[in-house]
């Protein structure tokens, strides 16, 4: 990230009653998306099969409009129920009563982007904070701009880094407040809060804390707010600068305007932690952060305690966010979803593409479910989800494969994350195998023939049984002794398209019918050529028929 007060994700929690605020990070729901089709398979809360999985959000939840949409899709913007793009970017939600409000940033380089594509890495320019709301997750109603840009020099001014943002709502003064960060050379950097009568808003400014008691140094680096069973909300955030000291806060029980001396929970290792954020499981506080990569895709770990103060087991990896890098994003927040004989929880996390260039969409919501007390997440395109129950299941539409944009390693690599790269008859170094010559996002796949040399990327499939076509977008040099793209070991005969023809511009191959018998398939791509031959590929799918 950038900015003097670093971009953040947070982790919430379900409020009995009236109370639920969901921390400040990710962005969360989808709008308007197409119903959902005759999804694979039924996963009910206490199941954890990933193969079965697949992204898409929740379902109705009691009222007339969100009968018709069930499905959430990660990879795209999603839209409000006008068919508005949705703007709301390091945020979070607070349910009241049956309807939930999702809180978020409008930056002005988000509405380029979705226009354009063209990435913007070198400034955050305040628009609006946002809010939606919503009684089922998915179905999205556009509330206003609760916080509307203002003059230079004055708070809120265009200039200003806001984001990393919670509401929370205080029963004894009847004030919905607003917690963010906030940094700008006028006010300088720290925790503001915000108050409201209504959760549509508007919110007033109210003050700027630039220092929490027992921090290492000013200001906050990435926070959410997680509000615990009784209703006491707690800043869940790393110190600035480095970022290594992880902390949590209560905020003032008498009216939640001011941040409590912190408790340090957790050093991390060097390179430090973001997207700090907080859900409770089981009667387990789950701290959960994602390495320091900026604007840019991570692996996401935890931390467990019986007390939010801790102390707090050795940090883990959440198990799954490895092969794509958290489904290309960040740690953002987290909802506790009941139902089930164990429950579940969303990861909602954090695309910065409008400054990564990473992809398409801003929001990337998938579900969690547990082994035991770890936290495995299933990375998928394409779900849905019953709030009430907690089931959820793979939408038709799911693309089973990771990583199939080449857009999670965020640098030049010889190998990239969710494939088997390997070589045969290679004399020196391995070469770099992503690229930014791309059909979308920045990278994509080259297999590249100095010499005389065979290479190839792999990706084994866990998936349910059924008819599925594989695509892909390829440019290639042709002239190739072999290049194909093949799915291989599904209980069928192989069956591969050839790339070996000269492609100058990017075109879509096929390969339909892959009848999965087994549960499985390897998905691979293989080029043997010689003197300046390659073979490109971005965008791969592997999609019900």
């Amino acid at each position: 990230m950038r900015c003097s007060i670093t971009k953040n994700t947070s982790c919430a929690r379900w409020l009995p009653g009236l109370l639920l605020a969901m921390a400040a990070s990710g962005m969360a729901g989808a709008g308007p998306v197409a119903a959902d089709n005759a999804p694979e398979t039924a996963i009910t809360a206490d199941d954890a099969n990933p193969a079965s999985a697949a992204n898409s959000a929740s379902p109705t939840a009691g009222a007339t409009a969100a009968a018709a949409n069930r499905t959430i899709r990660n990879g795209d913007f999603w839209r409000d129920t006008s068919g508005a793009p949705i703007y709301s970017q390091g945020g979070g939600v607070l349910k009241v009563g049956d309807r939930y409000y999702w809180y978020g940033v409008k930056y002005e380089e988000a509405v380029r982007y979705i226009k354009d594509r063209k990435a913007d890495g070198a400034s955050t320019k305040f628009n609006a904070v946002t809010a939606y709301s919503s009684l089922d997750l998915v179905n999205w109603t556009n509330e206003g701009e609760v916080i509307k840009v203002a003059a230079p020099g004055k708070i809120f001014e265009r200039d200003a880094w806001l984001g990393r943002l919670g509401v929370v709502y205080h029963p004894r003064t009847e004030k919905y407040v607003l917690i963010t960060q906030y940094g700008s050379k006028s006010a300088g950097n720290g925790v503001l809060f915000a108050t409201s009568d209504t959760p549509a808003g508007p919110f007033t400014y109210h003050s700027l804390q630039t220092q929490v008691a027992n921090v290492n140094g000013p200001a906050t680096g990435d926070q959410t707010v997680f509000v615990d069973d009784d209703g006491q909300p707690y800043l869940v955030f790393s110190n600035s600068g480095e970022r290594r000291h992880l902390y949590v806060a209560p905020l003032r029980a008498s009216d939640f305007l001011q941040v409590e001396p912190a408790t340090l929970v957790h050093q991390a290792p060097a390179g430090g932690r973001e997207g700090n954020a907080m859900f409770k499981h089981n009667g387990l506080y789950y701290f959960c952060s994602s390495e320091l990569h900026g604007w840019n895709a991570s692996r996401s770990y935890y931390m467990t305690a019986a007390s939010i103060n801790g102390p707090y087991s050795p940090e883990r990896l959440i198990e799954g966010t490895e092969a794509d890098f958290s489904h290309v994003s960040q740690n953002g927040f987290f909802i506790p979803v009941t139902g089930g004989k164990q429950g579940m929880v969303l990861f909602a996390g954090d695309r910065w593409s409008n400054y990564a260039g990473n992809g398409d969409g801003y929001n990337i919501w998938v579900p969690l479910t547990f082994e035991g007390t770890a936290p495995v997440f299933h990375s998928l395109s394409e779900f849905s989800l019953d709030p009430q129950s907690g089931a959820w299941q793979a939408g038709k539409g799911n693309n089973y494969v990771r990583n199939p944009g080449f857009e999670a390693d965020r640098v030049a690599q010889t190998g990239v994350a969710g494939w088997v790269v390997s070589w045969t008859n290679l004399k020196g170094p391995s070469p770099t195998v992503n690229v930014l010559d791309r059909r979308s996002g920045r990278w994509a796949l080259t297999l590249a023939h100095d010499q005389h040399t065979m290479g190839s990327a792999v990706q084994n499939v866990t998936l349910p049984n059924g008819r599925y076509t594989l695509k892909a977008w390829v440019k290639s040099s042709g002239g190739q002794k072999v290049a194909r793209l093949y799915a291989y070991g599904h209980g069928g005969p192989e069956a591969a398209v050839s790339l070996a023809t000269a492609r100058g511009g990017w075109t879509e191959v096929t390969v339909p019918g892959v009848a999965v018998s087994n549960g499985s398939v390897q998905v691979g791509l293989y080029s043997e050529g010689r003197d300046g031959q390659w073979l490109k590929v971005d965008d791969v799918s592997l999609v019900a028929e």
